[in-house]
Formats: structure tokens, sequence, C-alpha cells
């Protein structure tokens, strides 16, 4: 058990104690003693890990600390760390802990604006939370889009095109922020000022489905959750790992291309991204994966040409729905086997209304065990001759 730093009175009050010991008032000594135990100890609370919750497994970009009365959470970046205190409503902060922004927990009232934090959300039965978002054109959840349309929930914009008036007026107890923690604040000072807490949500900069999916945890701190989405996460972990192993036997691993050209480049998933950890795991050959640097890297059409003809499968050809269009963006396209032999496939299967709104990039972060299935019923339907197509689908 780790106690928190010694308060400065603390020490004076033992000066007193030994000032009492010398002229012998044991007595008075020993009501000085627990006076100042007692009082001590309201604000000296150790860490106590809940039975309940554990430390990040494969998230590197946030730590969270439990202590008797109060929770931290910090988030982590190669420049910067920023502390943030989960203090219960009503509750006094404590004096021995430094922080950058407190946050009242459980949260009642938050904005978000990201999809994926709806999506952490509605893991935790708790999109009800929420008051605000950036905008309703990229959301999946119809639940969300009815409340919008019925002004139960505003459109306030983000960053630069947030609306501080807005946000001042729903009287949020959280703003959620997709940016990166070290840099993106300043755009959210005027609110900070009137202690209204934003906190970024990193978890675009995990370079593994885990990592992403494990952000989970910091929801559960927020809302007190933190049982049932450590449940959610060791599911979407168990189920992962699982499926993970079967490929790890396969001898014949698909060659596989990603993505589409944009203004005569083609930007592909390194060896450090997130992609290339889903394609490793599902069992297929990429030819960047041992790229030791990049996360995405753009690549000339001339080399990934030579790439396609080789390639077995075509993965995530951008907004396109149909092979036709692909054969229309560029006559080169119908020189690649894997669309000759109908072997393209986008993770397009769950949009919106408008076609705008794709649930692979909403809850897919939560469900990573989702994706995984669905890429290897793509690139070895042997392993899993039940399953049905969740995110992805085979382009017509």
């Amino acid at each position: 058990m780790t106690l928190l730093p010694l308060r400065p009175n603390y020490l004076h009050r033992l000066t007193g104690f030994t000032a009492f010991l010398i002229y012998g008032k044991m007595s008075v000594l020993l009501f000085f003693a627990l006076t100042a135990c007692r009082s001590s100890t309201e604000h000296l609370n150790p860490i106590v890990k809940l039975d309940s919750v554990q430390s990040p497994t494969y998230a590197q970009g946030f730590a969270i600390n439990y202590y008797q009365d109060f929770k931290t959470i910090d988030l982590i970046s190669p420049t910067d760390t920023i502390r943030y205190l989960l203090l219960p409503n009503r509750s006094s902060p404590p004096t021995d802990i430094s922080y950058d922004q407190i946050i009242r927990t459980p949260v009642e009232r938050v904005i978000t604006q990201s999809t994926t934090h709806l999506a952490f959300l509605n893991a935790l039965n708790s999109t009800d939370k929420v008051i605000g978002l950036e905008s309703v054109a990229y959301v999946y959840d119809s639940t969300i889009a009815s409340r919008v349309a019925a002004n139960q929930i505003k459109e306030v914009g983000s960053g630069n095109t947030l609306n501080p008036e807005e946000v001042l007026l729903l009287q949020p107890d959280l703003v959620l922020a997709s940016i990166l923690p070290a840099t993106g604040l300043s755009d959210y000072e005027k609110l900070i000022e009137l202690d209204i807490p934003v906190l970024p949500i990193s978890e675009w900069t995990e370079s593994t489905p885990l990592g992403r999916a494990e952000w989970l945890k910091i929801f559960g701190a927020l809302l007190d959750q933190e049982k049932l989405a450590q449940a959610k996460f060791h599911r979407a972990q168990s189920v992962y790992s699982t499926l993970s192993l079967l490929t790890q036997a396969v001898i014949e691993k698909p060659t596989v291309i990603v993505g589409m050209p944009f203004q005569g480049y083609w930007y592909v998933p390194g060896a450090q991204s997130y992609r290339n950890a889903l394609l490793q795991d599902a069992g297929a050959t990429w030819a960047f994966s041992r790229d030791s640097t990049a996360v995405s890297f753009p690549v000339n059409f001339e080399r990934m040409y030579v790439l396609g003809l080789n390639a077995d499968v075509w993965l995530d050809p951008s907004q396109i729905h149909t092979t036709r269009e692909i054969r229309a963006t560029d006559k080169r396209f119908a020189d690649f086997p894997a669309l000759q032999r109908g072997r393209v496939y986008n993770s397009s299967r769950r949009l919106n209304a408008s076609g705008n709104g794709n649930d692979y990039y909403e809850s897919g972060v939560v469900y990573p065990q989702r994706i995984l299935a669905d890429l290897i019923k793509i690139l070895h339907p042997e392993l899993l001759p039940h399953h049905q197509f969740y995110y992805y689908q085979r382009l017509p």
C-alpha cells in the first residue's frame, strides 16, 4: 500500500507532539497524537486498486489510479502528461496531489466530439448522458440521430468551430474531445477557465485494436461503471485473442492490398499502424508489414500497381460501393486479379441513412473482435465457416 506525501502541517504537529513528550504530559500527548492522525488521514488516502480494475494492458495513452476517495486519469503523450482528478459530487479536492482539471463523478451530462465516444458510452448503456455532439451527419446510432431530431441533443461543433455559448447553455459535466492531449486543448481554454472540464479521448493514436478498445476503462471510471467496462473489455480481449490464434498455424496467407489512390498517391498502413495489426492477426500477407517506423505513408501508383497485380484480396477501396465504380476510376484496375475474381471487400455494410455514418468507424473501436472475425472470414473462410459478416461486405 502506497501513501500520498505527508502534508507540512502534519510534520508541524509531530514537532508539537515531541515537545509534549519532553515535558512529560503523556495524557495530552495521546490526545494530540490521535487528533493529528485522524485529521491527516482525512486527506492522506492510500491508493486502493479496485478488485475489478486492472491497469491498461494494451493501451499506451492513459493510466488510471484509484484512491480511497477519488480517482485520477493520466493522459500520456511523448511531450506531456495531463492529470484529471475524478472526484465524487460534493467532495472536497485533496490537498496532497497535483492535477490539471477536476471531473465530478459519476458524469451525467456529456458533450461528445467523436462517434467513437458514442460507441464507448453505448457499450456502458449510457448514451442517455449525451446532451451535445459535434455533428449528427456521421453518427450511425439511430437513437442518437432521433434525439438530435427531437432537439434533445444539440450540435455544437468542435475545435475552433465549437460554439462556447451553446456549450455553456447546456451546462455539461464534461466535454469529450477527439484531440491530442498535449496540443489540442488551446481551442477549449475558455471552457476550462469556466470550470467545464475537457477530456481528450485519443484512442485513435493506439497502434493495436485491443489498445483502442481498452479506452473503455476511462469511460468506466467517468461513469462509476468499472465492473461493466472491465467485463466488456475482457470479453473483447478473450474473443479477439482466440480468433488470432486460429491464423497462427495457417501456412498459406493471402496477399492483400488496402485502400485507393488519392491525388496520385496510395496512402498505406505501415508496421506501427492499427490496420497492420489487424492484417497480421487475420493471417494476411501485407507488403509493408515490416516497415519499422511508419503508421501511414504515401506510395506512388506505379508501385501499388505492381503489388495489385499480385494481390489475392483488395480491402477497403475508399467510398466505393461496386466493382464497376472501381473500373471507372482507372482502367488499369481491371488488371488486378482480386477485381477479376470478385475478391474486393469494403467495411461498408453498416451505413446510416445518408451513407455518411459508418458503424465500422463507430462501434468497431469497442468490438475489434467483430472486425477480426470479418477479416478472417474473407482471408480464411474455412476457419470460420458459419460467421456472418458484420462490418464488411463483398462488392458486387
